[in-house]
């Protein structure tokens, strides 16, 4: 149970930390997955194109494996890259596309 101050209710679903029940299950075999089924996905779009039929079961699985605050991040993310004309690589360690130095955006 969490006191919001500024609203001056008591939450009952946060619990201790900052993020729900679906931030806590994540283990790491999922987050690799998830980082994984992004990587295809965006790799897909730079490809294909924004709107390419080719990427949408690549799409479905990227919102199925990660969580939806991430999904959120990650399109930020590539977003930012594509404004400053670059491709996507992954900023990630662990995975099939792994960077060994990677590079945030």
């Amino acid at each position: 149970t969490v006191l919001h101050a500024s609203v001056g209710k008591v939450d009952e679903r946060m619990g201790w930390w900052p993020w729900g029940e679906e931030e806590k299950k994540m283990k790491a075999t999922s987050r690799v997955a998830c980082y994984d089924s992004r990587d295809e996905y965006f790799f897909c779009l730079d490809e294909h194109g924004e709107e390419s039929s080719k990427c949408k079961q690549l799409e479905k699985k990227y919102k199925q494996s990660c969580m939806q605050a991430w999904v959120k991040y990650f399109n930020v993310q590539r977003e930012r890259l594509k404004a400053q004309g670059k491709p996507w690589t992954s900023p990630n360690m662990e995975g099939q596309h792994a960077s060994l130095n990677p590079e945030r955006p």
